[in-house]
């Protein structure tokens, strides 16, 4: 055994005297090649996996789906339509066009074109008028005056209330069509809609970012499709987005409007993680087709916009809320004094109760601001916007959250906030914002649109797309503005000012209101509507002041012009039965014409059955009260006043008569006189209730009571400016009081 062993030891080594050579070494790593390897080598395969992908058509996540929301319908914006000599044109859907400007551009992109689309909520849309004056309009005017080298076409695909995850979903349908540039301008919108944000998105900051770097890659994309197909992905994420109609259904279009807005901090939050998320998707979307993409700062009114909706601060004793109102009322007294140092210190007593009261912040930030003390007026100015608990208007981390994603994604920004306030500084002293180039809470005026026009043409030589030539800002600016100009129509704008002072007055900002109101009416004298709309809502703003006598100077003051137009009549009519102004007889003239020409009107019907009853006139009173609440037998007034008359004429046997008004009109149109008749037994008609006549501007001119065909009661005259002139009363067709 042990000779064998040796034996095969000697085999094993043939020649032990011989020198050993040493063994071939393997080379040695480095730490750093050792930790280098792995890692370039899954990025090969890594790159090779997504190019493969690629391939095969299979698009980020980040791409095709919004981590927060779905949509319910997929229309398209723009729909093909044969064009000129056969190219297909892409035309705005005429269902899209109560949200969308009418925009025409050739599906296929002519060479040496570069194609822009502008993208947002109503401003870019160019509200309150349209795509002319847009910031957009702006643009397609200036581009080819700035640099005629290139075709430029500038698509305006600004869509009404869209915030920023319709906006993205918009993009989806855009990439496809060839674009260039994108130029985003989004943020008012956000809070309009109401989503609920499901639980499943509270996860730790790491483990989002983490997640939202792999939802960019393609990778991801198909191996979450992968597991969903074979059923090893929960697929309770898709269930619990909020699934959002086809188009826009903003809260404040339902009946409780500002009421449903409650101050939410963890809601705020979520809104603002979508925001960036949606801001990121439109990026991530633009680089898949090789686009480029420029976010805007979305600018907003800080000094001529009060807050829509305030919210005593959490946590306040009754007690304390009570005194923070009396202390806001004062304030506001103050104020209208232009007593600023008082008002001040109130306000500071109020705030130093209630921190989060934004019209306390409001009104502070008025008084800094008219004592000269500008950084701490825009400082409260800018904190009652963020705790206006209804937030119609891009709140402060917002700007910071588009200048962040604009860095990290490597897309252009142009700061608007920023050039407004310098613009500010340079022309007022101050960097606040205000009715100087804001409309009303967020639409720029022409002007401000202009200045962004001329803020992304720059931007846009700065990355190089176009070489302006040196005096563009002034030759191409002037060229442009002319142009412009000469499109506008005036009517058209004065009616959008008035619309938009409605909508305010509606939202309880009466200044706001009365602002734009006088402004349309100095827009144009040409447009009935005009002068109609904007009258009716400063008329409302001062009566709610009660500047009833300015007011009534008002409506007469346009009835002159308008001597037909019913809304002035019936405004004037109610105002006029106000106990301040106590002219019933000319109150219910004005009614009584309204109802003759607008017999389906049952307020008019109710307003004047009211007057008559003042008057005495109980069955003239009961005939239109019983017609009104016919054509609307939901009228809580009418049958009130109704129950009343029945209960007084319930002995004197009263039956209710058809209302009948007969009308003579001067040859100019303008009603001339008025008489009431009624139907008696026999078939003949007698003159019963009032007959009146009118001067030709508008105002009265005679009134009497008619009982049977004779006068009967008062009979009054008065001069063509309003001044009486006679006052007699008769009886039986007699007057008594000569």
């Amino acid at each position: 055994m042990k000779r064998r062993s040796r034996t095969r030891r000697k085999a094993e080594h043939p020649n032990p005297g011989a020198e050993k050579s040493p063994p071939a070494r393997t080379p040695k790593l480095s730490t750093w090649q050792m930790v280098l390897l792995p890692v370039v080598s899954v990025l090969v395969f890594f790159l090779l996996l997504e190019g493969g992908l690629a391939l095969f058509g299979v698009s980020p996540v980040l791409k095709t789906e919004d981590p927060f929301v779905g949509f319910a319908a997929d229309v398209p914006l723009y729909v093909p339509e044969a064009g000129a000599q056969g190219a297909v044109q892409m035309t705005t859907a005429r269902n899209k066009q109560r949200f969308f400007n009418r925009q025409s551009f050739p599906r296929q992109k002519a060479s040496g074109t570069y194609r822009i689309f502008t993208l947002g909520g109503s401003t870019t849309y160019g509200r309150p008028y349209d795509d002319t004056t847009s910031f957009s309009g702006w643009l397609r005017e200036l581009l080819p005056l700035v640099d005629d080298r290139r075709t430029w076409e500038v698509i305006n695909a600004g869509g009404i209330s869209y915030a920023s995850y319709r906006v993205a979903h918009l993009m989806e349908e855009l990439v496809n069509d060839q674009p260039d540039l994108f130029i985003v301008y989004t943020g008012h919108n956000e809070f309009l809609e109401e989503r609920t944000y499901s639980e499943i998105r509270e996860m730790p900051p790491v483990i989002r970012s983490t997640v939202g770097l792999l939802s960019r890659t393609r990778t991801w994309s198909a191996m979450s499709r992968a597991m969903q197909t074979l059923g090893l992905s929960p697929q309770q994420e898709h269930a619990e987005r909020d699934r959002l109609s086809g188009e826009v259904n903003t809260i404040l279009d339902h009946s409780a409007g500002l009421d449903r807005y409650t101050r939410d901090d963890a809601l705020q939050e979520k809104i603002f993680r979508h925001y960036r998320v949606s801001l990121e998707r439109m990026a991530a979307l633009a680089r898949s087709v090789g686009a480029e993409i420029m976010f805007v700062t979305p600018a907003a009114s800080l000094n001529d916009c009060t807050p829509f909706k305030s919210e005593h601060t959490a946590g306040l004793d009754p007690a304390a809320r009570q005194r923070s109102e009396q202390l806001l009322a004062r304030a506001k007294a103050a104020i209208s004094q232009e007593q600023w140092p008082e008002a001040l210190d109130l306000l500071n007593s109020a705030i130093s109760l209630d921190p989060r009261h934004a019209e306390l912040q409001y009104r502070r930030g008025q008084a800094l601001l008219a004592l000269g003390r500008f950084d701490e007026a825009g400082a409260a100015l800018r904190q009652a916007r963020d705790e206006d608990v209804c937030p119609l208007r891009a709140l402060t981390p917002m700007r910071q959250i588009v200048t962040q994603v604009a860095r990290e994604q490597g897309a252009m920004l142009v700061d608007y906030v920023d050039l407004l306030e310098r613009t500010m500084q340079d022309t007022k002293g101050y960097p606040i914002p205000g009715q100087e180039f804001f409309l009303d809470h967020v639409h720029p005026t022409i002007e401000g649109h202009k200045l962004l026009a001329m803020e992304l043409v720059r931007a846009m030589a700065q990355a190089g797309i176009l070489q302006p030539g040196r005096d563009w800002e002034n030759a191409a600016v002037a060229t442009a503005t002319a142009n412009i100009d000469a499109r506008v129509d005036e009517v058209a704008h004065g009616q959008a000012l008035a619309n938009l002072a409605r909508v305010l007055l509606w939202a309880g900002k009466d200044d706001e209101a009365a602002r734009l109101a006088r402004q349309a009416r100095e827009t144009t004298d040409a447009s009935e509507q005009v002068l109609v709309s904007s009258t009716s809502i400063l008329t409302s703003v001062l009566i709610e002041n009660g500047q009833l006598e300015e007011a009534r100077d008002l409506l007469y003051a346009t009835l002159e012009k308008l001597p037909g137009a019913l809304e002035i009549r019936l405004k004037l009519g109610q105002l006029l039965n106000d106990s301040s102004l106590r002219e019933v007889e000319k109150s219910a003239a004005h009614l009584l014409l309204v109802c003759q020409q607008m017999p389906d009107v049952d307020t008019a019907l109710t307003s004047f059955s009211l007057v008559m009853a003042q008057r005495g006139r109980l069955d003239v009173a009961y005939d239109s009260a019983t017609e009104a609440l016919r054509l609307n037998p939901k009228n809580g007034k009418a049958r009130a006043l109704l129950a009343k008359l029945q209960e007084v004429l319930k002995d004197k046997n009263v039956r209710p008569m058809p209302f009948q008004v007969e009308l003579e009109i001067y040859p100019s149109r303008a009603p001339r006189k008025l008489v009431q008749l009624r139907l008696l037994p026999g078939g003949r008609l007698v003159r019963h209730g009032i007959e009146v006549e009118f001067y030709e501007n508008g105002r009265l001119k005679s009134f009497q009571d008619l009982v049977g065909g004779q006068a009967n009661g008062l009979v009054k005259t008065w001069d063509e400016r309003g001044a009486l002139l006679s006052s007699k009363v008769y009886k039986q067709g007699v007057p008594v009081n000569d």
